[in-house]
């Protein structure tokens, strides 16, 4: 996991907007996310998860704290059971679910994004 200092949030939001987070990390499994939220906490830094950054209004000033940008991506099919992680783009789950003939993501339809956020 390697934390960066300093991104423009502008290069991860759907509106192209967005100052500077004074720290930044993708994490793409869960063992790096939770060192990601051990080293806020450690840090006493304040946190916001990131999915794909559709819909997000950053602030131009920036965020005085750490993003997690959520890269986690499986995606498990048991018993007609989706099993998905926070990473996961919404319509890639809507297209498995047809795939596999499992309703019930119907609302979904057209919803930009991830799972996630």
């Amino acid at each position: 996991m390697k934390i960066k200092k300093n991104v423009l949030l502008s290069k991860y939001t759907t509106f192209k907007i967005g100052g500077p987070a004074k720290f930044f990390v993708e994490v793409e499994n869960i063992d790096e996310l939770k060192e990601a939220l051990k080293y806020a906490k450690n840090n006493q830094l304040n946190f916001f998860i990131l999915g794909s950054g559709s819909n997000i209004l950053a602030s131009d000033r920036g965020f005085d704290g750490l993003i997690i940008r959520m890269k986690l991506n499986q995606i498990k099919i048991d018993n007609n059971i989706i099993d998905v992680e926070a990473g996961v783009n919404l319509a890639k789950i809507i297209d498995i679910s047809v795939q596999n003939n499992l309703s019930g993501l119907e609302w979904a339809a057209g919803i930009p994004g991830t799972l996630g956020g």
